[in-house]
């Protein structure tokens, strides 16, 4: 039998239910993880007890209504969070996302058969062993997502499923079996039913994944249009994608695809409501990005005085990840940023009230500070107070 090594607290709720005469078993992406030899994040739990004989079992614990319309109970053990639904079979979905309601069940097989995908669908407890009703493990030993059932069903169900079909080719380095890559092919345009923020969260995944490359590549058109809203996507070199960050990935593909990345990257972070920290920055970095690369020391200061360093690193990285740029100009960067020498009127030893008391006043402080500037970055003067006064003379 397979045996999964479960943590105490969760072998603990499983047999406070049984005690209880109720079977409990962890489900989902745990178990999923597990025979991957992933790490396994949060343990979710499937069973037969309805939530108020969940609560009942577990008087000594903390228990939340996460979920209880829909048969989810969560209980907090050693400051854990553990969630635990009830068997149960979905309504009609009318919104392309929830079920319009829930009805409990006593059969397992009915509860694993609403799940999105086989390697999804099983779920493991110790006296039991594993419950793989819909060859999810065969599933994961070819490495293919696979809709439980019909995937046209699924995806009609709740829409967000398509995008998760290619969130875990991506996260796991599996492929879309057939029939469910033709349904997100016809299907995607429902995820423009889908609240945008969560469209982002599973984007974001997607793109961090190893077989990110491979996805983009297969799903062009769906992701191209739900995403950076064209109708394909042009790729960087595989290899050079596959090294880069998720946010070189991200920025690599409006690089490539708009002749103004940095407005269509603005656009399609306001449209997907991503926070505005993601937007700012990579808004940045496609206009640095954009703009000539710095090849001399005094070049790199004006482009970090303009841009900032963390910005122009990333910019760096995008014109290297794109063949634009040789591997060294990051480590310039570097060198410049750190050598001492000013590359903003802030970082002067001197300020605007030196040159007040001097006699100079109005628009012409900034202007003499900013000739100061640009004499120390150009070597023209020493960055000590004394010289950059004597320019002043």
């Amino acid at each position: 039998m397979r045996k999964i090594e479960l943590p105490s607290d969760v072998r603990f709720i499983i047999s406070r239910l049984a005690s209880f005469g109720h079977r409990a078993d962890v489900v989902g992406g745990s178990v999923r993880d597990a025979l991957l030899m992933r790490p396994v994040g949060d343990y979710d739990l499937t069973t037969s007890a309805l939530p108020e004989q969940v609560r009942a079992a577990f008087p000594e614990f903390k228990t939340v209504d996460t979920g209880i319309r829909h048969g989810t109970l969560t209980v907090i053990i050693n400051k854990v969070p553990y969630e635990i639904t009830t068997y149960r079979t979905d309504g009609e979905y009318l919104d392309n996302r929830h079920p319009t309601s829930v009805t409990f069940t006593d059969s397992l097989a009915l509860d694993l058969s609403r799940r999105d995908f086989t390697v999804n669908a099983m779920c493991y407890n110790e006296s039991f062993g594993l419950t793989d009703l819909f060859d999810g493990e065969r599933d994961l030993s070819l490495g293919v997502i696979r809709a439980v059932g019909e995937p046209e069903v699924r995806f009609t169900e709740d829409a967000l499923r398509i995008l998760r079909a290619l969130r875990f080719a991506s996260v796991l380095g599996f492929s879309v079996e057939e029939r469910t890559a033709v349904a997100v092919r016809e299907l995607y345009p429902r995820l423009k039913s889908v609240s945008v923020e969560r469209i982002f969260t599973e984007w974001q995944k997607l793109i961090a994944g190893d077989g990110a490359y491979s996805v983009l590549r297969d799903f062009g058109e769906p992701l191209g249009e739900i995403i950076l809203g064209i109708p394909n996507i042009l790729l960087p070199a595989e290899a050079a994608f596959n090294a880069a960050t998720p946010a070189l990935r991200i920025y690599s593909l409006y690089a490539l695809n708009f002749e103004n990345p940095a407005e269509a990257f603005s656009a399609s972070m306001h449209r997907l409501k991503s926070p505005a920290r993601t937007r700012t920055h990579g808004e940045a970095v496609l206009r640095a990005f954009s703009g000539e690369i710095p090849v001399s020391d005094f070049d790199i200061l004006l482009a970090l005085g303009e841009y900032g360093e963390e910005v122009l690193l990333d910019a760096a990285g995008l014109w290297i990840m794109l063949g634009r740029a040789d591997a060294s100009l990051r480590e310039k960067i570097l060198g410049v940023s750190s050598s001492g020498i000013p590359y903003k009127i802030s970082a002067l030893k001197i300020n605007g009230g030196d040159l007040i008391a001097r006699g100079i006043s109005g628009e012409r402080v900034g202007a003499e500070l900013r000739r100061v500037l640009l004499a120390v970055m150009r070597g023209e003067c020493e960055p000590t107070r004394e010289a950059e006064l004597s320019l002043l003379d």
